[in-house]
């Protein structure tokens, strides 16, 4: 696929300055340059936002991600709503009890400096320290995208414990079913 090889190993850049909140409040926002691993999940205001979002699911994936990396993967929700919607996203926020910091980007500005594509599943990033692009997949969508994603990090971890360079090869995964849609290059080098 011509996006996922576009996109692979591509450099996210985030602006400074976009607001923070957690719970419709202001919150602490996340310091980008320490996390081993981050998700990136853009949401631009097309179509149906609240549809898009599976809040529900997106806590079991956090929950989950806190209990097997500790420390090691962070969150990093971008969401463009129109100046209208922004009140009933906060409203979709509360009904669904997402706490999660959130950035509240009215202007854009993270897609402008990207350009990320326009297709919604491939608006999800697993990104390195480095805000690498390792893979591309939207684990709310897709739960074979979630086992991928915790097998990088969790061989990316054994990788920053001692091995220099480790090859990372997903396609033939025995988990997986078999039309799952990769959305990531056969083979990744990581280089550390």
């Amino acid at each position: 696929m011509k996006i996922v090889a576009e996109w692979t190993g591509k450099e996210i850049l985030f602006p400074a300055g976009i607001p923070c909140q957690s719970s419709g409040s202001d919150a602490d926002c996340i310091d980008f340059s320490n996390q081993t691993f981050k998700i990136l999940l853009y949401v631009d205001s097309a179509g149906c936002t609240g549809c898009r979002l599976k809040l529900s699911d997106w806590k079991q994936i956090i929950a989950e991600a806190d209990t097997l990396f500790p420390g090691e993967l962070d969150f990093l929700f971008f969401f463009q709503p129109k100046k209208q919607d922004e009140r009933e996203l906060q409203l979709l926020f509360k009904s669904n009890g997402f706490s999660h910091p959130v950035f509240i980007d009215t202007g854009n500005e993270i897609n402008t400096i990207n350009k990320f594509p326009s297709r919604t599943d491939y608006q999800c990033f697993l990104l390195d320290r480095e805000n690498q692009v390792l893979m591309i997949g939207n684990p709310s969508v897709n739960a074979g995208i979630w086992t991928l994603y915790k097998r990088i990090i969790a061989e990316g971890d054994s990788i920053n414990r001692g091995k220099k360079e480790e090859s990372l090869s997903y396609l033939n995964h025995p988990t997986l079913p078999p039309d799952l849609p990769i959305t990531r290059k056969e083979t990744a080098k990581v280089t550390i």
